[in-house]
This record gives structure tokens, sequence and C-alpha cells, in this order.
């Protein structure tokens, strides 16, 4: 059953309200610095700092760079301490119908250090670059801000994908290649291509919590073939699953840095899986969104590239390596690039021709190789330091692969400790990451978890690993 008592963060809050509503601290008035707040009340800082940004929300405090917290002016209509919107309980997680929307909840103020989205920090993308790129861009053709029908730079844009999928190993003709609003869209037009309500879709297990939303909003059923974090999919398994388990219409898998396990697949792997999707006819959705964040001096080579058959469709995406808002993606889709194409245009017609443009420039002038290449040393550095951490301050018994690339890691605490009930405690302090059970339809991984490393790592951050560790060591 649970508590009715409000989490620490909250209690914290609601005394300092209360100290305004009485004039202890005037508007304008400095208010005592987190690492004071924090000794006030025998709570680490990390409690402290969310309970300053809950009153921020509140509209009670204000933050000024490098100077601290300050009482506000009173705000016409405002409900002291009580929050509008309170943040969803992780109880909720068990619905999948609800899980995309109830992690996206915990990017809020209120959480201090947020762990559980697959995205790297702001500060870590070329956003000044980007800008001027845009400024220059709309200085040299300003009709691109009307556009919205595809133009000669989409031409330029689709010639430097093909370039691009040349590095990969990819022979694709600049017009066999469709621009989408990221993966997510990509895998959405394929499946809604290859599948009818009611039809059933392999996937790996753990698997992206996104993509088990997408398979129950188009109706369909997902058949979870085992993932390991060292080798990625189990072909034994799926082998299995294809020869005595119900029909299967099509794979999607993430060979390169699964999410969630960080998992990279063998090149002899990937080969043995072509030779059995080739067998049962099976056509393969491929998901490279962070294979382009490898560690190492060589990108994997994507299954697409031992494609004889133009059977597997293979989605990309800059979402991950160079910019999240611009929300690009591409797909190359083989046999299916026709009626594709119909249904992307019927679907949502085209992408912003101005962020193509931009996109055309970054790619043409090799800019990108430059961005991608930094971002991934720093995500390596950050991964390090993160996984440092957690095998020093989790439970004896705690596992974890260190991946060959992306931002993720997949943590398997001992079977006892229930990451869920973690969660609960963890937001309570200010503190997110995604609970194991959050990355399969059945009620699995219940003592995993999944953190992301995209934030600069930081005295805050290893605090919260540190506080992280001994909350699971409690349960």
């Amino acid at each position: 059953m649970a508590s009715d008592t409000p989490p620490l963060y909250r209690q914290i809050a609601d005394a300092i309200a209360r100290q305004l509503a009485a004039g202890e601290y005037p508007p304008g008035s400095r208010l005592p610095s987190v690492r004071a707040l924090a000794a006030r009340h025998g709570v680490n800082t990390l409690t402290a700092l969310a309970a300053y940004r809950h009153l921020e929300r509140e509209q009670r405090v204000v933050a000024r760079p490098r100077a601290g917290y300050y009482a506000a002016l009173p705000v016409a209509g405002s409900r002291g301490g009580e929050s509008s919107v309170p943040l969803p309980s992780p109880a909720a997680l068990v619905d999948l119908s609800r899980r995309m929307s109830t992690l996206l909840q915990l990017a809020d103020e209120r959480i201090a250090v947020q762990l559980h989205m697959a995205e790297a920090a702001p500060a870590l993308y070329p956003f000044a670059e980007l800008g001027r790129r845009l400024q220059f861009a709309l200085a040299r053709q300003p009709e691109l801000i009307g556009a919205q029908v595809p133009g000669p730079d989409q031409r330029r844009l689709m010639a430097a994908l093909a370039a691009l999928a040349v590095e990969r190993g990819l022979a694709l003709p600049a017009d066999g290649i469709l621009v989408t609003h990221g993966v997510t869209e990509s895998i959405s037009l394929a499946l809604r291509h290859l599948t009818r309500p009611g039809d059933t879709v392999a996937v790996e297990t753990p698997v992206y919590f996104g993509l088990l939303q997408q398979l129950e909003g188009l109706g369909l059923k997902a058949l979870e073939i085992p993932c390991a974090p060292a080798t990625g999919l189990s072909l034994e398994a799926l082998e299995f699953a294809l020869r005595h388990g119900p029909a299967v219409r099509c794979l999607v898998t993430v060979p390169s840095f699964q999410n969630p396990t960080g998992a990279l697949m063998p090149d002899e792997q990937r080969r043995r899986l072509l030779a059995i999707a080739r067998r049962h006819g099976l056509t393969v959705i491929e998901d490279d969104v962070f294979g382009d964040l490898h560690f190492g001096a060589q990108r994997p080579t994507p299954l697409k590239a031992w494609d004889r058959d133009g059977d597997v469709i293979y989605c990309a995406s800059f979402t991950k390596s160079f910019a999240p808002s611009f929300r690009l993606g591409w797909m190359a889709a083989g046999r299916h690039h026709a009626a594709l194409s119909l249904l992307c245009a019927s679907s949502t017609l085209v992408c912003s021709p101005l962020l193509q443009s931009v996109l055309a420039d970054v790619l043409e002038s090799g800019d990108y190789a430059r961005i991608r290449q930094r971002l991934r040393q720093q995500l390596q550095a950050q991964v390090q330091a993160f996984a440092d951490a957690i095998e020093h301050h989790f439970p004896r018994g705690t596992r974890l692969l260190r991946p060959h690339g992306g931002l993720l890691l997949w943590v398997e605490c001992p079977e006892s400790c229930d990451t869920t009930r973690l969660l609960q405690r963890a937001l309570a302090e200010g503190i997110s990451f995604a609970p194991g059970m959050a990355f399969s339809a059945e009620p699995r991984f219940g003592h995993c978890l999944r953190i992301s490393c995209g934030q600069p790592w930081t005295p805050v951050l290893e605090a919260a690993i540190a506080r992280l560790g001994k909350l699971a060591r409690t349960l």
C-alpha cells in the first residue's frame, strides 16, 4: 500500500514555503545554499537541490547563476508548496501503453539528476555552430522558411547520404533512400508496410519500451527473443522460435549497441542472422541509431551491408549523433522502397526543407565526421566514469558489461533487488533511472536497471550513483 508521507524533497520544500509565507525570507532575499540546506535537514545535496527546483517550478524561488537561490516576488494564484502536476508513480510502468509518457514525465525540474532517457546532454552537441548554419541557410535561401515540398537541397542530401552509406559498406542509389522524422518513424513505416493487426513481430529482450508501445499501438504481438549483453540477439533462440512458434512477420533488431543492453553483435553473428532470415523468408528491420557512437576506430558494419536480396530495411538517424531536435532520420528499404515511399508521402509528406539543407551542408563539408568523433570521445569517457562508479558503489553481486559504444549501461543487481521500488526511493531524493521491468511486455528484469551516461561526469553525478548504490543495498 502506498505511503501518504510526501518524499523528503517535498517536505523540505514545504518547510521553506511556510517560511516564505511567514515573511522569514522577504522577496529578493537570499536563501540558504544547497549545502547549508542539506546540512540543516540532514539530507544529501541532491535532495536539497530537488527541493529548491520544486520551489522554482512553483515560482516561489528564483535561481541566479553562480549566486544561489533567492525568494521570488509573490505570484498571483500561487498554491504555495502544492504541486499542480505530481510526479508519476513507478507503478504506472506496469501499463505498457503508459511507459513512454511516464518516463517522459520524469524530465522534470524536481528531478535533479535525470538518468532515465537515452539521450546526451545538450551541451555535447554543436548548438552554436548549428545556429550559425541555420542563419546562413536562411540568409542564402530565405524561401526555405516557407517551403513545404522537396527541392534541390533534398537531392543534395540524398547524394550526401549515399556517400555516407558507402563509408558503412552500403552501396545505395540516391533514389533508394527515404528521409524520415527519425528512426521511430522509419520503424513505424516499416511495420505498417509489413504487418497487419494481430501479426507477430520478433524483437530482442530486454527491448526498448518505445518499440513495445509502437507494436501495441499497431495491434501487433511481440515475440521476445533473448539478447545477451556480450553478443546481442540469440540466434539459437530465434531459429527455435521460427521453427516451433507462431508465424513471425518480421524481426526488429539493434545489432550495434542495443537499447538497453549496449550489446554489439559480432560480424559472424550478423551474417548468420541474415542466413536464418533468408531460410525462413523473414524481413529484418535494422535499427542503427547508435552505430555512429562507436568507441573503437572502426564503425560496426550494418546488417544491410550483407543483404543480397534487398530484404533488410535499414533505419538510421542523426538524432543521437548530431542534432536531436532536428529529428532527421533516413531509411534504405531495398525491394520495399517503392511501397514505403508511397506510405511515407501519405503519412508525413516531407521533412523540413530548411533542416535538410543544413544537414546536407554539414555532410558535404565533412564536418559531420568531426562532430561525431568529438561526441564519441566524450561519451566513451562518461560511460567509463559511470561504470567505475557503479562497480564501486552498488551491492556485491551487481554485474554490468562495459559497452563498446552508445551511451547506456545495463546494470544487473542481485536478484533480491527490486529496481521499481528502488526507483520510487530514488525519485524521493531527486534521482531517476529506467527500471528493468520497463523493457519487456512480460514481468522480467525486475532486478535490472538502465542508466543513461549522456551527462558529463561531475561530483554531483558521482554522489547520485553512490546514493543509488546505497539505496540498492538496503533492498
